[in-house]
């Protein structure tokens, strides 16, 4: 998982007390993080974009800046170095990917602060119009949400924490910008009537964050003035995807697409294309003081959640700042919303049931007192249930096991007595797994080397080199990956014949075995399909006979305690007149589970003998070979239908 640096004193100075350096890494070990410890960072920012670079002591400068693309080595500025504890971001809380965020979540576990935090809205301060084109095949990007976050006062490491805080929630949330992508410009840099729409992605154009200008091919810089978007200036839609960094690395996700969405204000200027990259002219510098956030996405309720977890984390590390919402309009007729939508979710929880599933004594005051130190509001019902509401930046509370989880982070997992569950059951080997192993030490014994064969193969390679027509109980391959490997295998036999082909020229005699699962079609199994554990041995020598098949039979038989009735096989790939089948009765009293009603009569076990001289022709051998097949399970009592 990504790792992420928290700066050590912005993290004290948000969480309002001291706390010790082992203090704070147990406790955090105790959410649920996994920390990697305190260490020091180099800084250093890229000079064409602004972007701020850290590395351990151990790494070098990177030799590219990773947003513009600019030549770091040669063009960056070194910054103070910062003390920060690494630990790797947590996926179910993405609300704790930043100082703000992470202190919030440890005042309430300290009980510094209890209950949901508030977040207050101003009034709205822009306007959002959607046109229906983001919704159509050719075009879908379907929604977006937006706010506003006004007095805010930024310096370098701010930037930095939200910069990284952006991108940590593409990978949590985002699934790579896939589900859900963020945007952050300067507010004060556009108008507050904003468009999201779709362009044509090789006529129109902009000038993307850290791109080229076209007025001397230089490299955009902050203050630059820019000339409308979609006349002759800046790189096309397509040509971004082509050429910055950013479009090379998402391009993707436009993939198929004939227009590509657009977010720009009524006069024209962009500030960004989701879910690629923004624009330069709306970057936000340390001068900015309004910011104006906003999220696309494929599904609303991603795009919303993000929306909420990246403005209340601007607000808890930007003391003073205010967010204001934005009015959505479209792009159905009539169809207006606001966002960012702070109204808690509401979700019910039985204390008695949470002490159960825990295994300790928690009384309804103390569930409810445990939830408030987890940043939920909490009443008391007259059933004896809890009702909370959850903090409208927490994106995995969804059952009210996620609640139950709550109480025991806040209750504490290392004080939670360790008991041993009152009932056990012993673990031990499938009966056919003790077969297998049986036949393999017989095999072993014997003198034979265990070989492991593909499961998946083809009707020219199983069957018809074996001179036997097409398996008609094969299970095949909906789109196979290639023509070699079209079906699941039947028998053990072509891959022993393939492995002899593959050692010619090895030493003489050869003797080889595996023990495997073949599968068959069964309409009676629940799948349409099963598998049978199957051995097969084989032989290859100058004097390679009958005789030395049938020695190698009855000796398996007599190790699995069987007796056998003999009888004559014409079946490829072996000659006929110099092939057996074994057919076995099971004692009295043996009935496999799951056998047939006539389990008394007998069942073939095995069968062995000389191939065929055209099937060694086909397979290209030259020595006579003894082939065996058999059943594991019929074998050792269990039943073919055991092998499943």
């Amino acid at each position: 998982m990504p790792v992420v640096g928290i700066p050590v004193d912005r993290l004290r100075a948000l969480l309002g007390r001291e706390i010790a350096p082992d203090e704070l890494l147990r406790t955090l070990g105790y959410l649920g993080c996994d920390v990697e410890g305190y260490t020091r960072l180099a800084r250093v920012r890229c000079l064409a974009c602004g972007t701020i670079h850290e590395r351990t002591a151990q790494e070098e400068v990177p030799p590219a800046c990773e947003n513009c693309g600019a030549d770091l080595r040669e063009a960056h500025d070194e910054l103070p170095s910062l003390d920060v504890i690494r630990m790797e971001l947590l996926a179910v809380r993405p609300d704790m990917f930043d100082p703000g965020g992470l202190a919030r979540a440890l005042r309430g576990y300290f009980g510094i602060e209890t209950g949901s935090p508030r977040y207050a809205l101003a009034a709205p301060q822009a306007r959002l119009t959607v046109e229906p084109g983001v919704r159509r095949p050719e075009s879908w990007r379907p929604w977006i949400a937006c706010a506003v976050v006004a007095r805010v006062v930024l310096d370098e490491d701010s930037l930095k924490i939200l910069m990284k805080l952006q991108e940590n929630l593409h990978w949590a949330i985002g699934r790579d910008r896939k589900h859900a992508s963020i945007g952050v410009y300067d507010f004060d840099r556009v108008r507050p009537e904003l468009v999201y729409t779709v362009e044509d992605p090789d006529r129109f154009r902009f000038v993307p964050l850290g791109g080229m200008t076209a007025a001397g091919g230089r490299q955009a810089r902050p203050g630059d003035r820019f000339p409308a978007a979609g006349g002759t200036d800046g790189p096309t839609l397509r040509e971004i995807l082509a050429g910055n960094p950013k479009g090379v690395a998402y391009a993707h996700l436009l993939a198929g697409l004939d227009r590509y969405p657009i977010l720009k204000d009524r006069d024209g200027r962009v500030l960004s294309m989701p879910p690629i990259i923004n624009s330069e002219e709306t970057r936000v510098t340390a001068a900015s003081r309004r910011l104006l956030i906003d999220v696309t996405g494929l599904s609303e309720r991603v795009v919303n959640r993000t929306l909420n977890i990246m403005v209340t984390s601007l607000l808890e590390n930007l003391p003073g700042a205010v967010a204001s919402p934005v009015e959505i309009t479209g792009p159905e007729a009539g169809a207006k919303r606001v966002t960012p939508d702070f109204t808690p979710q509401e979700m019910d929880l039985d204390p008695r049931q949470a002490a159960r599933i825990l295994g300790v004594e928690i009384s309804s005051a103390q569930a409810r007192e445990l939830l408030g130190r987890m940043r939920h509001d909490v009443e008391a019902l007259e059933d004896g249930r809890l009702r909370a509401r959850v903090p409208v930046y927490r994106n995995d509370i969804l059952h009210e096991m996620d609640l139950v989880e709550d109480v025991a982070i806040a209750f504490g997992y290392h004080r939670i007595p360790p008991s041993l569950v009152p009932t056990f059951t012993v673990g031990g080997e499938r009966p056919i797994e003790r077969a297998a192993e049986q036949a393999r030490l017989v095999l072993c014994g014997l003198g034979y080397t265990e070989v492991m064969t593909l499961l998946l193969t083809n009707p020219e390679e199983h069957d018809r080199l074996l001179g036997r027509p097409p398996a008609g109980d094969a299970v095949r391959v909906s789109n196979p990956a290639s023509l070699e490997q079209s079906m699941l295998r039947t028998s053990l036999l072509p891959g022993l014949l393939d492995a002899f082909r593959r050692n010619l020229t090895h030493p003489l005699p050869q003797r080889i075995f595996e023990v495997g699962e073949v599968t068959h079609l069964d309409p009676a199994a629940e799948t349409g399909a099963r598998d049978d554990r199957d051995l097969a041995a084989g032989i290859v020598a100058p004097r390679a006979s009958f005789e030395e098949g049938k020695a190698l039979a009855e000796a398996i038989l007599r190790e699995f305690g069987r007796t056998a009735e003999w009888r004559p096989c014409g079946l490829a790939p072996f000659l006929a007149g110099r092939a057996a089948e074994a057919w076995i009765r099971p004692p009295e009293g043996e009935h496999a589970a799951g056998s047939p009603a006539g389990a008394g009569e007998a069942r073939f076990a095995l069968r062995f003998g000389e191939v065929h001289p055209e099937v060694l022709e086909r397979f290209g051998i030259q020595n006579p070979i003894v082939l065996l097949e058999g059943n594991v399970g019929v074998l050792a009592g269990l039943g073919r239908e055991a092998g499943a």
